[in-house]
C-alpha cells in the first residue's frame, strides 16, 4: 500500500513532469515513478502506476484534450507500464469525450494482443457499460461482431460479466447472442454456452423461457448449445430432450442423449 509521503512524492514528480517535459514532447513519465524502492517480480506495482495515470487525469484537468498524441505514446511505446496508465487514463477519460476517445480506445485494441485486449475491454468498457449501458451496450454488441476473434471473444466474455452485475440487461445481452445463432458460431460456442450456463444461474426462469422458446427446434447448432448448457433439473426440459434423442440427425441425437444422461443425474441427486 502506497505510503502518504509516497503519493506526496508523486504527485510533485507527476507535477513536474506535466509542466517541464509533457509540453516539450517528452513522453518518459518514468521518471514519475522510477525512484519507487519496492517492486513486484522485479516490477514497479501496479498501484503505484494507477496513482500516477490518476494524477495525469487529475492535474491536467480541461487539458487532457491536447495530449492524444501522449496517451497514444503511453500504449505504443513505453511498454507495460505505458499500457497500465493508458487502460487507467482511458478508463477515466473516455466518458468525458467518447467521440475523441473511444477512437483512440480502438486504436489500441488494433494493435492488442489477446490478454491486452481482455484488460482493456475490462479496465476501460466494463465500467462505462454497467454505468451507462444504453450509451455503451451497441459498441460492445459491436466488439462482438468483429473479424478480429480476440476481440469478438474478450467482448462475449465482457457481456457475461456485465449480466452477473445487472441482471436488468439480461434480456438485450441475450437478444444479442440469440441473434448470433442464426450463423455457424465456430470458436465462440463456448462463450454462448457459458452465457446459458450463467444465465440459469442468476435466473432461471429466464433459463427456461429461453427453452421453452427454443425447445422445439431442429437446428443442430442451437440443440448443442441448449443442451450443453444444463447444469440442473428443470422439468420442463425433459419433453424437448426426450423428442431430439430420437432424431435422425446424428447431432441431434447425440446432444440429447448427453443432456438426458445429465438431467436425469440432476434429477436423482
Amino acid at each position: 500500500m502506497l505510503t502518504i509521503d509516497w503519493k506526496e512524492r508523486l504527485n510533485m514528480d507527476t507535477a513536474d513532469f506535466l509542466k517541464n517535459k509533457l509540453p516539450k514532447g517528452d513522453y518518459d513519465f518514468e521518471i514519475i515513478f522510477i525512484a519507487y524502492p519496492e517492486r513486484v517480480n522485479g516490477k514497479i506495482p501496479a498501484e503505484v502506476i494507477s496513482q500516477v495515470a490518476n494524477n495525469i487525469v487529475q492535474q491536467l484537468g480541461k487539458k487532457h484534450e491536447l495530449y492524444l498524441p501522449f496517451y497514444n505514446a503511453l500504449w505504443a511505446k513505453k511498454g507495460d507500464y505505458g499500457k497500465q496508465a493508458f487502460a487507467q487514463i482511458l478508463s477515466k477519460l473516455l466518458h468525458r469525450k467518447p467521440s475523441v476517445y473511444m477512437p483512440v480506445l480502438e486504436g489500441a485494441i488494433s494493435t492488442a494482443d489477446e490478454a491486452e485486449i481482455n484488460t482493456l475491454l475490462d479496465k476501460v468498457m466494463l465500467p462505462l457499460i454497467r454505468k451507462y449501458p444504453d450509451k455503451y451496450l451497441d459498441k460492445v454488441f459491436e466488439f462482438g461482431n468483429s473479424q478480429n476473434l480476440d476481440l469478438q471473444s474478450a467482448a462475449l466474455n465482457l457481456l457475461i460479466k456485465l449480466i452477473k452485475k445487472r441482471e436488468d440487461l439480461i434480456p438485450q445481452v441475450v437478444n444479442y447472442f440469440i441473434h448470433q445463432w442464426l450463423y455457424p458460431l465456430g470458436e465462440a460456442i463456448a462463450v454462448h454456452i457459458a452465457m446459458l450456463k450463467t444465465v440459469a444461474k442468476i435466473d432461471p426462469e429466464y433459463y427456461v423461457n429461453i427453452w421453452r422458446e427454443y425447445g422445439s427446434s431442429r437446428d443442430p447448432q442451437i440443440v448443442e448449445l441448449l443442451c450443453a448448457s444444463i447444469t440442473d433439473y428443470y422439468p420442463e426440459l425433459e419433453n424437448s430432450i426426450e423428442i431430439w434423442t430420437k432424431s435422425g440427425n446424428a447431432r441431434l441425437k447425440k446432444a440429447a442423449t448427453s443432456a438426458q444422461r445429465i438431467l436425469m443425474k440432476k434429477k436423482r441427486s
